[in-house]
């Protein structure tokens, strides 16, 4: 294997705009994280996060699509890579105005997570529901092949797939709260925008 030089550690939050009027107002919150690993408790919970916080279901969703109507749409993406990759949050907003806001909610949302352990009843049934929609999915030859397939490409190991959900189902609100505290933090942090603006206007 080649020996591929480790990126030095980002020190504060970094920013970057692109000015385009026709586009989209779109707000980018893209975390560094670690590489992937079947028993790690990080990476786990780190997908558990995608799901609770940031999910069609989630409270901030609700909140600024459904009833504020600040943003078109919003989501997090979190991948499974062999190489320390992104956690980003997404936001497309009906006025380039309110990204400060919704930038505020995300975080605020970020600060519960942080602060306060995830209810035991919605981490059951969150962790439930993604096991067996997962389990569901695995319908027809093509898809389990494509999905071990995929945990070979990431980890070299056929394996990994049963060592990565029997770790996800035995996560706790702890293992939540102390990820989330460790890989959400300033200095790991790239804020992207685009709006017809001169600048982002996110600090």
């Amino acid at each position: 294997k080649p020996e591929i030089p480790e990126e030095p550690a980002q020190q504060e939050t970094r920013y970057t705009h692109i000015q385009n009027e026709g586009f989209i107002p779109t707000l980018m919150l893209n975390y560094k994280t670690p590489a992937f690993s079947p028993t790690s408790k990080e990476s786990a919970a780190l997908s558990l996060i995608n799901q609770l916080a940031f999910s069609e279901r989630s409270d901030l969703y609700k909140k600024l699509v459904v009833e504020e109507q600040k943003c078109l749409n919003l989501w997090a993406s979190y991948y499974f890579t062999s190489d320390p990759y992104l956690f980003s949050v997404n936001a497309l907003s009906r006025d380039e105005n309110v990204l400060p806001e919704v930038k505020e909610a995300i975080d605020a949302t970020i600060d519960d997570l942080q602060t306060n352990p995830v209810d035991s009843t919605l981490l059951a049934q969150t962790k439930s529901n993604i096991k067996y929609s997962f389990l569901m999915s695995l319908d027809d030859p093509q898809n389990i092949a494509e999905t071990l397939s995929y945990y070979i490409w990431v980890t070299g190991d056929p394996n990994s797939m049963n060592q990565y959900y029997d770790t996800f189902m035995n996560l706790t609100a702890e293992d939540v709260m102390a990820t989330a505290q460790k890989y959400f933090q300033p200095e790991r942090l790239t804020i992207a925008t685009i709006s017809s603006k001169e600048e982002g206007g996110i600090q």
